[in-house]
């Protein structure tokens, strides 16, 4: 049982055993002042004195003996005096009672309980058996336990917002002078405002930050003892320069001058020459001044050169003795020439379909125009080609046809006889 369910079952104890001593109390005395109220009362001589007035009214209006009837009287008085102080005597009681139970209604017996019972709690004038008070008899709401009554003893099972006990044995001390953790101490942060003396082995499995203090002092004091033991500082070049003979150089960044030289697979932006005699695929390359690749491909600015490093056009190429160019002629006109005294062909599968001579002339050995063709030949055409195709004669005579014309189904016709 917790400490909030005993003090409510006390509480609730309390209640009960005060509403029924007021209920026994107020019983009580209802019934006392009812008794105190009909024993000061004479009912007896109060009827007396009335009847004997109006008997005594009655009797003088009467003409019989007054001794006889007296007596006769005296008798039938006392009989209906007992019997009328009887039912004046209950209804007495019963008036009474009524007044009572008005004036019981009119008191707050809950504010009778609240007080009798602050009374009590305040005077400490009650006293509970253990477990006597049921928890529900007590108001928790706005109630505290100050921390300043608690004295000695343990509290087991202790917790609060910032607490969680544990522990089956002691493992805090507090003193004055020095609080004792008794076992492992495990915290997130650790804060020292003085000096941390540590009887023993430091183990750290995180990193200590460059910028701390620590950190800089030992690499420091580090550096200052290598840097001042020749000794050391040979030996240990000497072990260096033997590793990276043997397995190579490892780095991941490599700084000149405080500047990124090399980090990963890139070089610093700051490199700007080099005689590197080969590199892998690039995936990008971009230069500001003349480029020679392989003594083969030239660049500069806005020329590229083909076995040339003075390209005349935006593109020269360059075929042992035979130069060809491609640029522009004029405004809105391009050019592709051979520059020198050079025929220029163009070709396809191996044949000179246009071949443009020294002179300036062409030479097309077949033209196509739409469905029809135009050819050369010294003798007429028997084979099949499209309607309207021409054959030029390139053996002509007199009287002989200029040429010849496809009228389909390999059927040929002569034109331009020569005369």
């Amino acid at each position: 049982m917790d400490i909030n369910t005993h003090v409510n079952s006390i509480v609730e104890q309390i209640i009960v055993d005060i509403t029924s001593k007021v209920q026994a109390q107020v019983a009580t005395v209802i019934s006392q002042k009812i008794d105190e109220a009909l024993d000061v009362i004479d009912y007896t001589s109060i009827l007396a004195d009335k009847l004997s007035q109006r008997l005594d009214a009655k009797l003088a209006n009467l003409p019989i003996d007054a001794t006889s009837i007296q007596l006769e009287l005296g008798k039938r008085v006392t009989a209906l005096g007992e019997a009328l102080a009887e039912q004046v005597r209950l209804q007495s009681i019963s008036e009474i009672a009524d007044s009572v139970a008005r004036e019981v209604t009119s008191i707050n017996f809950n504010d009778t309980f609240q007080t009798t019972l602050l009374t009590a709690i305040q005077n400490r004038q009650v006293s509970f058996p253990d477990q006597s008070i049921p928890f529900n008899s007590i108001d928790f709401d706005g109630f505290k336990i100050s921390g300043d009554i608690i004295s000695g003893g343990i509290v087991t099972k202790f917790g609060s917002t910032g607490i969680d006990d544990q522990s089956t044995a002691c493992q805090v001390t507090i003193l004055d002078d020095v609080t004792v953790i008794e076992n492992n101490l495990l915290t997130k942060d650790l804060t020292v405002k003085g000096t941390a003396t540590i009887e023993g082995d430091l183990n750290v499995t995180g990193t200590i930050p460059e910028t701390s203090p620590l950190f800089q002092s030992v690499v420091t004091a580090a550096t200052n003892n290598v840097m001042t033991n020749h000794s050391l500082l040979a030996s240990f070049a000497g072990k260096v320069l033997t590793q990276i003979k043997t397995d190579g150089l490892d780095l991941n960044k490599i700084l000149v001058n405080g500047q990124t030289a090399i980090e990963g697979n890139n070089l610093g932006a700051f490199i700007t020459y080099s005689n590197l005699q080969r590199v892998g695929q690039l995936t990008e390359l971009q230069v500001t001044g003349e480029s020679l690749f392989t003594n083969t491909l030239y660049t500069t600015n806005k020329r590229v050169g083909i076995n040339t490093v003075e390209p005349g056009h935006s593109l020269t190429v360059w075929d042992q003795e035979v130069e060809l160019g491609i640029g522009k002629q004029s405004t809105n006109t391009g050019i592709i020439e051979a520059p020198r005294n050079h025929a220029l062909v163009l070709s396809s599968n191996q044949k000179n379909n246009l071949t443009l001579t020294t002179d300036g002339a062409v030479t097309v050995n077949k033209i196509n125009m739409g469905s029809m063709s135009f050819a050369v030949d010294s003798a007429p055409p028997n084979n099949n080609q499209p309607k309207g195709s021409i054959v030029f004669n390139s053996n002509p005579s007199l009287g002989g046809p200029l040429g010849w014309v496809s009228l389909g189904d390999a059927r040929w016709a002569n034109f331009g006889i020569i005369d």
